[in-house]
Protein backbone atom coordinates (compact mmCIF):
# COMPACT_ATOMS: atom_id res chain seq x y z
CA UNK A 1 0.00 0.00 0.00
CA UNK A 2 1.45 3.22 -1.01
CA UNK A 3 1.17 6.31 1.26
CA UNK A 4 -1.55 8.71 1.26
CA UNK A 5 -0.74 12.31 0.22
CA UNK A 6 -2.59 14.65 2.15
CA UNK A 7 -3.80 17.82 0.15
CA UNK A 8 -4.92 21.00 1.99
CA UNK A 9 -8.55 22.05 1.01
CA UNK A 10 -9.20 25.59 1.26
CA UNK A 11 -12.93 24.46 3.09
CA UNK A 12 -10.34 22.93 6.01
CA UNK A 13 -11.35 19.71 5.55
CA UNK A 14 -9.45 16.92 4.71
CA UNK A 15 -10.11 14.40 2.23
CA UNK A 16 -9.10 11.00 2.00
CA UNK A 17 -7.72 10.12 -1.38
CA UNK A 18 -7.01 6.88 -2.82
CA UNK A 19 -4.41 6.60 -5.16
CA UNK A 20 -5.13 3.28 -7.26
CA UNK A 21 -1.79 2.01 -7.66
CA UNK A 22 -0.92 0.55 -11.59
CA UNK A 23 -2.43 -3.37 -11.40
CA UNK A 24 0.24 -5.73 -12.00
CA UNK A 25 -0.29 -8.43 -13.89
CA UNK A 26 -0.56 -11.06 -11.14
CA UNK A 27 -3.97 -9.22 -9.49
CA UNK A 28 -5.67 -9.24 -12.88
CA UNK A 29 -7.66 -12.34 -11.84
CA UNK A 30 -8.32 -10.12 -8.72
CA UNK A 31 -9.15 -7.09 -10.71
CA UNK A 32 -12.13 -9.63 -12.76
CA UNK A 33 -13.29 -10.97 -9.34
CA UNK A 34 -13.62 -7.33 -7.93
CA UNK A 35 -15.57 -5.81 -11.22
CA UNK A 36 -17.55 -8.60 -12.60
CA UNK A 37 -18.58 -11.82 -10.40
CA UNK A 38 -19.04 -14.04 -13.62
CA UNK A 39 -15.44 -13.77 -14.55
CA UNK A 40 -14.69 -16.06 -11.19
CA UNK A 41 -16.92 -18.80 -12.55
CA UNK A 42 -14.95 -19.15 -16.16
CA UNK A 43 -12.16 -19.05 -14.08
CA UNK A 44 -13.08 -21.99 -12.39
CA UNK A 45 -14.76 -23.91 -15.65
CA UNK A 46 -11.56 -23.34 -17.73
CA UNK A 47 -9.55 -24.86 -14.60
CA UNK A 48 -11.96 -27.74 -14.92
CA UNK A 49 -11.62 -28.15 -18.61
CA UNK A 50 -8.12 -27.97 -18.52
CA UNK A 51 -7.72 -31.00 -15.79
CA UNK A 52 -10.15 -32.83 -17.97
CA UNK A 53 -8.44 -32.46 -20.40
CA UNK A 54 -5.21 -33.08 -19.40
CA UNK A 55 -6.90 -36.55 -17.51
CA UNK A 56 -8.55 -37.49 -21.41
CA UNK A 57 -5.09 -37.21 -22.51
CA UNK A 58 -3.64 -39.53 -19.60
CA UNK A 59 -6.92 -42.16 -20.43
CA UNK A 60 -5.95 -41.83 -23.56
CA UNK A 61 -2.03 -42.79 -23.40
CA UNK A 62 -3.05 -45.35 -20.74
CA UNK A 63 -5.93 -47.21 -23.13
CA UNK A 64 -3.18 -46.82 -25.75
CA UNK A 65 -0.78 -48.90 -23.74
CA UNK A 66 -3.36 -51.28 -23.00
CA UNK A 67 -5.28 -51.83 -25.94
CA UNK A 68 -2.95 -53.06 -28.75
CA UNK A 69 -4.28 -57.14 -28.75
CA UNK A 70 -2.07 -59.72 -30.67
CA UNK A 71 -4.11 -63.07 -30.98
CA UNK A 72 -2.11 -65.55 -33.04
CA UNK A 73 -3.17 -69.12 -33.79
CA UNK A 74 -1.83 -71.88 -36.29
CA UNK A 75 -3.88 -70.60 -38.89
CA UNK A 76 -5.12 -66.74 -38.79
CA UNK A 77 -3.48 -63.34 -37.10
CA UNK A 78 -5.85 -60.72 -35.49
CA UNK A 79 -4.24 -56.99 -34.61
CA UNK A 80 -6.31 -53.87 -33.06
CA UNK A 81 -4.44 -50.62 -33.42
CA UNK A 82 -5.70 -47.84 -31.28
CA UNK A 83 -5.26 -44.48 -32.34
CA UNK A 84 -4.33 -41.76 -30.09
CA UNK A 85 -7.21 -39.14 -29.22
CA UNK A 86 -5.57 -35.37 -29.23
CA UNK A 87 -7.81 -32.69 -27.11
CA UNK A 88 -6.99 -29.02 -27.67
CA UNK A 89 -8.46 -26.47 -25.16
CA UNK A 90 -8.05 -23.03 -26.19
CA UNK A 91 -9.08 -20.39 -22.93
CA UNK A 92 -9.44 -16.61 -23.34
CA UNK A 93 -10.63 -13.42 -20.58
CA UNK A 94 -13.81 -13.39 -21.68
CA UNK A 95 -14.22 -17.18 -23.30
CA UNK A 96 -13.33 -20.95 -23.72
CA UNK A 97 -13.77 -22.90 -26.89
CA UNK A 98 -13.13 -26.52 -26.82
CA UNK A 99 -12.72 -28.41 -29.66
CA UNK A 100 -11.75 -32.50 -29.50
CA UNK A 101 -10.98 -33.68 -32.61
CA UNK A 102 -11.52 -37.71 -32.34
CA UNK A 103 -9.85 -39.54 -35.06
CA UNK A 104 -10.25 -43.21 -35.30
CA UNK A 105 -8.32 -44.94 -37.33
CA UNK A 106 -9.21 -48.89 -37.84
CA UNK A 107 -6.87 -50.97 -39.68
CA UNK A 108 -8.20 -54.22 -41.07
CA UNK A 109 -5.86 -56.63 -41.65
CA UNK A 110 -7.20 -59.73 -44.06
CA UNK A 111 -5.02 -62.39 -43.85
CA UNK A 112 -5.47 -64.78 -46.63
CA UNK A 113 -4.60 -68.58 -45.67
CA UNK A 114 -3.77 -70.85 -48.50
CA UNK A 115 -4.17 -74.01 -47.19
CA UNK A 116 -2.44 -76.46 -49.42
CA UNK A 117 -3.89 -79.63 -49.86
CA UNK A 118 -1.44 -82.48 -50.43
CA UNK A 119 -2.91 -85.68 -51.87
CA UNK A 120 -0.71 -88.22 -51.79
CA UNK A 121 -1.96 -91.05 -54.01
CA UNK A 122 -0.68 -94.17 -53.20
CA UNK A 123 -0.67 -96.70 -56.07
CA UNK A 124 -0.07 -99.98 -54.44
CA UNK A 125 0.98 -102.79 -56.81
CA UNK A 126 -0.30 -106.05 -55.89
CA UNK A 127 2.48 -108.70 -57.51
CA UNK A 128 0.59 -112.15 -57.40
CA UNK A 129 3.68 -114.39 -58.03
CA UNK A 130 2.50 -117.78 -58.63
CA UNK A 131 4.99 -120.21 -57.03
CA UNK A 132 5.03 -122.96 -59.16
CA UNK A 133 6.12 -125.76 -56.60
CA UNK A 134 7.62 -128.90 -58.05
CA UNK A 135 5.94 -131.96 -56.73
CA UNK A 136 8.46 -134.71 -55.97
CA UNK A 137 7.71 -137.24 -57.95
CA UNK A 138 6.09 -140.60 -56.03
CA UNK A 139 7.97 -143.00 -57.98
CA UNK A 140 7.76 -146.97 -58.38
CA UNK A 141 4.59 -147.05 -56.80
CA UNK A 142 1.54 -148.99 -58.24
CA UNK A 143 -0.90 -146.18 -59.49
CA UNK A 144 -3.86 -148.54 -60.10
CA UNK A 145 -6.35 -148.98 -57.12
CA UNK A 146 -7.04 -152.64 -56.73
CA UNK A 147 -4.46 -153.58 -58.92
CA UNK A 148 -4.27 -156.83 -56.98
CA UNK A 149 -7.96 -157.96 -56.93
CA UNK A 150 -7.69 -157.62 -53.12
CA UNK A 151 -10.08 -154.81 -52.19
CA UNK A 152 -13.60 -155.94 -51.07
CA UNK A 153 -15.50 -159.35 -51.35
CA UNK A 154 -13.89 -162.07 -53.46
CA UNK A 155 -16.75 -164.00 -55.08
CA UNK A 156 -16.65 -168.07 -54.12
CA UNK A 157 -19.45 -169.52 -56.45
CA UNK A 158 -20.88 -168.57 -59.73
CA UNK A 159 -22.23 -165.51 -59.00
CA UNK A 160 -20.81 -161.86 -60.10
CA UNK A 161 -18.81 -159.68 -57.82
CA UNK A 162 -17.59 -156.33 -60.11
CA UNK A 163 -14.14 -155.60 -58.81
CA UNK A 164 -13.90 -152.26 -56.86
CA UNK A 165 -12.03 -149.69 -58.31
CA UNK A 166 -12.57 -150.56 -61.74
CA UNK A 167 -15.19 -149.61 -64.35
CA UNK A 168 -16.64 -152.72 -65.62
CA UNK A 169 -18.22 -153.91 -69.01
CA UNK A 170 -19.44 -157.86 -68.37
CA UNK A 171 -19.36 -160.03 -65.95
CA UNK A 172 -16.25 -159.81 -65.26
CA UNK A 173 -15.68 -160.57 -61.45
CA UNK A 174 -13.47 -160.99 -58.28
CA UNK A 175 -13.03 -164.19 -57.41
CA UNK A 176 -11.88 -166.33 -54.84
CA UNK A 177 -9.00 -168.66 -55.02
CA UNK A 178 -10.39 -171.14 -52.97
CA UNK A 179 -13.91 -171.43 -54.56
CA UNK A 180 -16.75 -174.23 -55.19
CA UNK A 181 -17.54 -172.79 -58.96
CA UNK A 182 -13.84 -173.43 -60.83
CA UNK A 183 -11.58 -174.29 -57.60
CA UNK A 184 -10.59 -177.37 -59.78
CA UNK A 185 -8.74 -175.14 -62.53
CA UNK A 186 -7.32 -172.39 -60.29
CA UNK A 187 -6.50 -174.39 -57.48
CA UNK A 188 -3.43 -175.37 -58.52
CA UNK A 189 -2.40 -171.84 -60.13
CA UNK A 190 0.53 -170.71 -58.33
CA UNK A 191 -0.01 -167.65 -55.66
CA UNK A 192 2.11 -164.83 -57.70
CA UNK A 193 2.12 -162.52 -54.60
CA UNK A 194 0.37 -163.04 -50.95
CA UNK A 195 -3.38 -162.78 -51.52
CA UNK A 196 -6.75 -164.94 -52.13
CA UNK A 197 -8.50 -163.42 -55.39
CA UNK A 198 -8.06 -162.94 -58.87
CA UNK A 199 -9.41 -161.35 -61.80
CA UNK A 200 -11.91 -163.90 -64.17
CA UNK A 201 -14.10 -163.99 -66.89
CA UNK A 202 -17.04 -165.41 -65.94
CA UNK A 203 -19.13 -166.87 -68.80
CA UNK A 204 -19.18 -163.34 -70.79
CA UNK A 205 -17.82 -163.77 -74.68
CA UNK A 206 -15.79 -160.75 -73.90
CA UNK A 207 -15.46 -158.53 -70.03
CA UNK A 208 -13.15 -155.64 -68.98
CA UNK A 209 -12.31 -153.00 -66.61
CA UNK A 210 -10.31 -150.41 -66.41
CA UNK A 211 -9.42 -146.92 -64.78
CA UNK A 212 -8.46 -143.85 -65.65
CA UNK A 213 -5.19 -142.51 -63.41
CA UNK A 214 -4.26 -138.40 -63.20
CA UNK A 215 -0.64 -138.89 -64.18
CA UNK A 216 0.01 -134.80 -62.10
CA UNK A 217 -0.67 -136.83 -58.77
CA UNK A 218 2.39 -138.31 -59.16
CA UNK A 219 4.67 -136.39 -61.22
CA UNK A 220 4.57 -132.75 -62.24
CA UNK A 221 3.64 -131.47 -65.17
CA UNK A 222 6.70 -129.68 -66.19
CA UNK A 223 8.91 -133.22 -65.39
CA UNK A 224 6.43 -135.33 -67.59
CA UNK A 225 6.98 -132.68 -70.28
CA UNK A 226 10.86 -133.50 -70.10
CA UNK A 227 10.02 -136.91 -72.15
CA UNK A 228 12.44 -138.24 -69.25
CA UNK A 229 9.78 -139.80 -66.94
CA UNK A 230 9.31 -143.77 -68.00
CA UNK A 231 6.68 -146.10 -66.90
CA UNK A 232 6.28 -150.00 -66.26
CA UNK A 233 3.48 -151.75 -67.09
CA UNK A 234 3.19 -155.44 -65.76
CA UNK A 235 0.40 -158.24 -64.56
CA UNK A 236 -0.31 -161.79 -64.66
CA UNK A 237 -2.03 -163.55 -67.28
CA UNK A 238 -3.08 -166.90 -67.78
CA UNK A 239 -5.51 -169.64 -68.67
CA UNK A 240 -7.06 -173.15 -68.65
CA UNK A 241 -5.21 -175.90 -70.14
CA UNK A 242 -5.62 -176.38 -73.91
CA UNK A 243 -8.13 -173.83 -73.79
CA UNK A 244 -7.18 -170.43 -75.83
CA UNK A 245 -9.30 -168.19 -73.43
CA UNK A 246 -7.07 -165.45 -72.81
CA UNK A 247 -6.73 -162.28 -70.99
CA UNK A 248 -4.59 -158.95 -72.05
CA UNK A 249 -3.68 -155.69 -70.68
CA UNK A 250 -2.68 -152.20 -72.49
CA UNK A 251 -2.86 -148.41 -71.31
CA UNK A 252 -3.60 -145.62 -73.19
CA UNK A 253 -2.09 -142.50 -72.41
CA UNK A 254 -4.16 -138.96 -72.91
CA UNK A 255 -3.36 -135.17 -73.10
CA UNK A 256 -5.01 -132.19 -71.18
CA UNK A 257 -7.80 -132.30 -74.01
CA UNK A 258 -8.66 -135.90 -73.10
CA UNK A 259 -7.13 -136.77 -76.31
CA UNK A 260 -4.50 -139.59 -77.23
CA UNK A 261 -1.00 -138.87 -77.35
CA UNK A 262 1.60 -141.71 -77.60
CA UNK A 263 0.90 -145.06 -78.87
CA UNK A 264 -0.99 -147.38 -77.19
CA UNK A 265 1.39 -149.99 -75.02
CA UNK A 266 -0.23 -153.63 -74.62
CA UNK A 267 0.53 -157.16 -72.63
CA UNK A 268 -0.64 -160.30 -73.63
CA UNK A 269 -2.72 -161.46 -74.50
CA UNK A 270 -0.89 -164.80 -73.41
CA UNK A 271 -2.45 -167.98 -75.29
CA UNK A 272 -2.65 -171.47 -74.58
CA UNK A 273 0.24 -171.93 -77.05
CA UNK A 274 2.40 -169.58 -74.36
CA UNK A 275 1.37 -171.37 -71.31
CA UNK A 276 2.21 -174.90 -73.46
CA UNK A 277 -1.61 -175.89 -72.64
CA UNK A 278 -1.12 -175.69 -68.90
CA UNK A 279 -2.92 -173.46 -66.72
CA UNK A 280 -0.46 -171.52 -65.09
CA UNK A 281 0.06 -167.67 -65.31
CA UNK A 282 2.54 -165.80 -66.74
CA UNK A 283 4.24 -162.67 -66.08
CA UNK A 284 4.24 -160.21 -68.99
CA UNK A 285 5.24 -156.10 -68.93
CA UNK A 286 6.13 -153.28 -71.49
CA UNK A 287 8.24 -150.56 -70.34
CA UNK A 288 8.73 -146.43 -72.27
CA UNK A 289 8.56 -143.25 -71.80
CA UNK A 290 5.43 -141.05 -70.72
CA UNK A 291 4.46 -139.39 -73.78
CA UNK A 292 5.40 -135.38 -73.53
CA UNK A 293 2.03 -133.96 -72.78
CA UNK A 294 0.77 -136.48 -71.46
CA UNK A 295 -1.81 -135.99 -68.17
CA UNK A 296 -3.50 -139.72 -67.62
CA UNK A 297 -3.20 -143.02 -68.38
CA UNK A 298 -6.36 -145.76 -68.99
CA UNK A 299 -5.42 -148.56 -68.03
CA UNK A 300 -7.99 -151.57 -69.54
CA UNK A 301 -8.48 -155.29 -68.80
CA UNK A 302 -9.96 -157.22 -71.02
CA UNK A 303 -10.73 -161.58 -71.38
CA UNK A 304 -11.98 -162.69 -74.00
CA UNK A 305 -13.37 -166.61 -74.20
CA UNK A 306 -12.30 -168.61 -77.06
CA UNK A 307 -13.97 -172.23 -75.83
CA UNK A 308 -16.29 -173.78 -73.54
CA UNK A 309 -19.26 -172.25 -71.81
CA UNK A 310 -16.78 -170.48 -69.09
CA UNK A 311 -14.47 -167.74 -69.67
CA UNK A 312 -11.48 -169.17 -68.17
CA UNK A 313 -9.17 -166.09 -68.56
CA UNK A 314 -7.18 -165.11 -65.60
CA UNK A 315 -5.40 -161.87 -64.85
CA UNK A 316 -3.75 -160.66 -60.75
CA UNK A 317 -1.23 -157.97 -59.71
CA UNK A 318 -1.69 -155.39 -62.47
CA UNK A 319 0.84 -152.82 -61.55
CA UNK A 320 1.54 -149.51 -63.80
CA UNK A 321 4.36 -146.98 -62.19
CA UNK A 322 6.28 -144.30 -63.07
CA UNK A 323 10.15 -144.10 -62.69
CA UNK A 324 13.20 -142.15 -63.91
Amino acid sequence: MLPIRRSTIKKSKIIKVYIRPQTQPCELIGYFNKRCSCCFFFWIFGVLLVGFAIAAILVALLVKSNSTTTTTSTTTTATTTSTTTTATTTTTTTATTTKTTTTTTITTTTTTTTATTTTTTTTTTTTTTSTSTTKAPIFNVNMLNNGDAETGPCETDSNVMNPPGWTCNGEITQLAYNNTFIYSRVNTIPGTAPGGCLFYGQISGYTSMWQTIDLTNYADPSLIDTGTVEFNLSAWLGGFINQNDRAGVSVTFLNQANQTTGSVTNIGPVTDTDRGSVTSFLFRQATGFVPVGARSATVLVYIIRAAGNVNDGYVDNVNIFMYQ
